[in-house]
């Protein structure tokens, strides 16, 4: 069994890892995002009738509405379009990406991409806030205290999304240190170049003629 232990990963290489760091924080916050469309947000119950036991549910998602009564077939309606500002921010978390993934591959610093990210995120952030204030209103419209509201797949999506996006932002806005700090890997270092590693270059003269 061979025991030779493997080389350690070189300063230089590392820090070209976690330029991608960002990006892959902003490619799951999108990721995300688009899932908690497709999710249901909240549902509230609520006793109605004379009955012991009889509910009427309401499932609020990103497009629709669901009501539930006692003894009836589920009815669903359109809703406010609450998924609109999510696929807005959907598409402001892709140019994030693909900003995010170009300045990591050409480490070029720009402020393209943390720009565009840190709206992203700030963008994403309002519409969940907005979509957990509808459920406050929602809730206090019902008026009876008896009314339960509970948080479903969806939202807890969200908010993932959104300390995802938050944490991507910050990184995003990460200055790398001054100077070229690849020279510190030896292996970069002295690539392509004569200087041998004592950093003076000596020149042997030939033997003088007498």
């Amino acid at each position: 069994m061979d025991l030779t232990p493997e080389p350690p990963v070189s300063p230089a290489r590392a820090r070209r890892g976690g330029a991608f760091l960002a990006p892959g924080l902003v490619a799951l916050a999108l990721a995300l995002t688009v899932a908690g469309t497709f999710l249901p947000f909240y549902r509230t119950e609520q006793p109605v009738g004379w009955e012991t036991g009889g509910v009427a549910r309401t499932t609020v998602s990103a497009w629709r509405i669901d009501f539930t009564f006692p003894g009836q077939a589920e009815i669903g309606s359109p809703s406010a379009p609450l998924g609109l500002p999510l696929l807005l921010a959907s598409a402001i978390l892709l140019a994030a990406l693909v900003l995010g993934i170009r300045q990591a591959a050409t480490r070029h610093p720009g402020a393209a991409a943390s720009a565009t990210t840190f709206g992203a995120a700030a963008f994403l952030a309002g519409a969940v806030c907005t979509i957990g204030m509808q459920s406050a209103r929602r809730l206090l419209d019902d008026g009876p205290p008896q009314t339960e509201m509970t948080f479903l797949a969806g939202l807890w999506v969200l908010l993932a999304a959104v300390v995802a996006a938050a944490a991507a932002a910050v990184l995003s806005h990460r200055r790398p240190p001054a100077g070229r700090p690849e020279w510190a890997d030896p292996a970069v270092a002295f690539a392509d170049t004569t200087t041998p590693p004592s950093g003076v270059s000596i020149t042997v003269l030939p033997p003088a003629d007498d």
